[in-house]
């Protein structure tokens, strides 16, 4: 079972990566973070959440992904935020 405390983290990871993209005029990724925290803010199962994590990790690796761009700015903070948003999607998932 995965906590409040660590979905409560998850949610502000999720809000601070909304943020940087808002920044940097992604208003197609920075809209789909706004309706996936719209989403946690309803009582998901076990199961959704756990989806909920698979595709915000999937959406941090590949092509025009949220990675790539937060590699293409260099931005030390921004890739050390994906980091972290990364590793609480495997701890959910997990």
């Amino acid at each position: 079972m995965v906590s409040a405390k660590t979905i409560s983290r998850y949610d502000e990871l999720l809000a601070r990566t909304q943020a940087m993209l808002s920044a940097r005029h992604q208003e197609k990724w920075a809209a789909a973070l706004n309706t996936w925290r719209a989403e946690l803010k309803n009582r998901l199962s076990p199961a959704e959440l756990r989806s909920h994590a698979q595709r915000t990790a999937r959406a941090l690796g590949g092509m025009e992904s949220i990675g790539e761009i937060a590699l293409g700015d260099n931005d030390q903070e921004f890739l050390r935020l994906v980091e972290d948003l990364f590793a609480i999607c495997k701890e959910i998932i997990e």
